[in-house]
């Protein structure tokens, strides 16, 4: 074989060195497409075609309309000045000041990651108006568009590279620094901070944490002028499009109060309801200013508020007294005197609770239970009605109370109560009249009683009696007639018209006797 001849046999075909550059090629295309493709996505989330592009993503999230401002990057951060939103349920949202950062590592597996994400407020109200009417149909709510609105460009992206975009979206938690809620009640939460959970395309609800704020409610006390507002601790949630499902809150009230509370909202009903548990309670912000000196306490109980707008909040549930103590009612300082039993002074509740339900100006207070251990226990029902009263009651007492109470054993507590403890006497009570002045039957009885066992008893024990019994009362010269006091008082009851026409000092006094302790009864 000639030299020629064996040059031609070890020359490398063309095609083959052809081959081997395209290939070459291909593997550094290959080895750059990332970031030629990060570096194409970096120049494309800076143009406006982008934010046209989240406010149709987020429209389409939130099942309504978003409008964002101007995007301004730094790197891989970025900020807008405001962003709005509003969902086809009546729902608004206002966010200030935005920022967040996304996560390149995340966009190689094909997946949009947005990372410290926060803004500087959020306000948050939802709108009872025609949107809200429009979504509580059975149809679907699109999102609406104004007139004038052009629809969004056609893409840009080119169609080899869609294949390399992320098709998945990733949002690691939302900071506020201010947060305001408000919803038709009206509620209103103002001052707060709050932290949204992690969030990924597809899911419908996220999880929702509020620290601090001042809570206003709807809900007013029968004895407060203004509705009552509340300090948040710590609340957690979680959220959808539809509702709001309240987990868990913590808020406080006068002091040393604290309240517990779980709930569901629900726009579409415009309706609420939540259930709480109180403890603390100062009961002096409750009461009347007549009672916050007779009757202190603290208050502990479970209830269940429901409401919707436009229609006043119902309740029901078990409230408790606690540390109760009932003092300064002159009928306490009477049967002091008249049973020589000084604990009537200060007189100690050890037992006070109720169930309570109702709505406005309505109330219905059943399983009354008042007890003073070894001295008195009361049940029964009150119901309030525009500050009327009407209550059907038992009271029992101890026999040692009765003691130095002419006739009350024999004439007036003379009932049973099925189920009580043995050992007690019982009457049945009457409460009437409306919530300023309170009028009972128990006085005209008591007062009847010992007027019958004094007037068939023996002189001198009908006077020994009846001047203990009066003394305290109408002084120590009438007291020393018992007889012809509470004759007259007892006539003047059963009999006024002719009564009247005769009545002495006497009797007058016995009629006073009734009104005094018919009034001292009820704190008057």
């Amino acid at each position: 074989m000639s030299t020629r001849s064996r040059r031609r046999s070890r020359q490398v075909p063309r095609w083959m060195l052809a081959l081997a550059g395209l290939g070459l090629t291909a593997g550094l295309v290959l080895l750059l497409a990332p970031m030629l493709v990060m570096s194409w996505v970096r120049g494309y989330l800076q143009k406006d075609e982008f934010r046209s592009r989240m406010e149709q993503f987020l429209g389409v999230q939130v099942k309504g309309g978003v409008t964002l401002e101007p995007l301004r990057w730094s790197g891989d951060e970025v900020t807008t000045r405001s962003l709005t939103a509003s969902t086809g349920s009546g729902w608004k949202a206002e966010v200030g000041a935005l920022r967040l950062a996304l996560d390149w590592n995340a966009f190689r597996d094909r997946r949009w990651r947005i990372i410290e994400t926060g803004a500087d407020s959020l306000a948050l109200s939802f709108d009872g108006g025609a949107k809200g009417l429009k979504a509580a149909g059975s149809g679907p709510v699109e999102a609406e568009v104004d007139a004038g609105e052009k629809p969004p460009a056609k893409s840009s992206v080119p169609g080899w590279l869609k294949g390399y975009l992320p098709d998945r979206t990733e949002i690691d938690g939302v900071r506020f620094d201010s947060f305001a809620l408000s919803y038709p009640g009206p509620w209103r939460l103002t001052g707060s901070k709050l932290r949204l959970g992690t969030w990924q395309q597809g899911e419908s609800s996220i999880q929702a944490t509020v620290e601090d704020g001042i809570l206003e409610t709807p809900v007013k006390l029968p004895a407060q002028v203004h509705p009552m507002k509340f300090n948040l601790v710590r609340a957690t949630a979680r959220m959808s499009r539809d509702d709001l499902h309240l987990t868990h809150a913590t808020l406080t009230w006068m002091g040393d109060s604290e309240i517990t509370t779980s709930g569901h909202v629900r726009p579409r009903e415009k309706s609420w309801e939540i259930s709480t548990h109180f403890s603390g309670v100062p009961l002096r912000e409750i009461v009347s200013d007549d009672w916050k000196l007779r009757l202190t306490g603290l208050l502990e109980g479970d209830l269940d508020i429901a409401g919707r707008a436009g229609a006043e909040p119902g309740v029901k549930g078990t409230v408790r007294l606690k540390d109760a103590v009932l003092t300064a009612v002159p009928l306490l300082g009477r049967l002091a005197a008249y049973t020589n039993v000084e604990r009537f002074k200060r007189l100690v509740l050890d037992i006070a609770t109720t169930r309570v339900s109702g709505g406005g100006q309505a109330r219905r207070f059943e399983d009354i239970v008042i007890q003073s251990n070894g001295l008195l226990r009361l049940e029964g029902r009150l119901d309030t009605t525009g500050g009327r009263l009407d209550g059907w009651f038992m009271l029992g007492v101890t026999p040692e109370t009765l003691t130095w109470i002419p006739g009350a054993r024999q004439h007036v507590f003379t009932s049973s109560q099925p189920g009580a403890a043995a050992g007690m006497l019982w009457t049945p009570l009457r409460i009437t009249g409306t919530v300023d002045r309170p009028e009972e039957d128990l006085t005209a009885r008591l007062l009847g009683g010992a007027g019958r066992a004094l007037l068939n008893a023996p002189a001198e024990a009908a006077g020994a009696v009846g001047e203990t019994l009066l003394k305290p009362v109408v002084g120590e010269d009438l007291a020393k007639k018992p007889g012809e006091v509470l004759k007259g008082a007892t006539e003047m009851i059963t009999n006024p018209s002719d009564t009247l026409k005769k009545a002495s000092d006497a009797a007058e006094k016995g009629l006073d006797l009734l009104k005094g302790v018919g009034g001292g009864l009820l704190g008057r």
